[in-house]
């Protein structure tokens, strides 16, 4: 079995909430539809870098299948509660630098 550590769960904002958007562990990432690929075929194992926590994939009633994170005891543990958790900031236009005459004139100005 390949055994895969997990440094982070990258998630975007969006109108509905956060939402994960990429796995990343030590040289390797992944979207949640493809790390749920290579769970179905039972040989890959994720782990939770520092911690006994592990990554499994459930069904729910309806038939979904979703990435859950569980700690030692197979109880859920939200991924947002974890250090592990890291919303993708929005990168706007950058400000132009200003010249240092520019800075001498309006030292508050950014």
């Amino acid at each position: 079995m390949a055994r895969y550590i997990v440094s982070a769960f990258k998630a975007v904002s969006t109108p509905a909430g956060a939402v994960l958007d990429r796995i990343i562990g030590p040289g390797w990432m992944a979207t949640p539809s493809s790390l749920l690929d290579l769970m179905a075929d039972g040989q890959h194992e994720f782990v939770l870098d520092g911690s006994s926590h592990t990554l499994t994939a459930r069904r729910d009633p309806a038939g979904n299948i979703a990435i859950l994170v569980v700690d030692d005891q197979g109880r859920e543990v939200a991924p947002s509660s974890l250090p592990h958790w890291q919303m993708e900031m929005h990168r706007g236009s950058q400000v132009k630098a200003q010249r240092w005459w520019q800075r001498l004139l309006d030292p508050d100005a950014r």
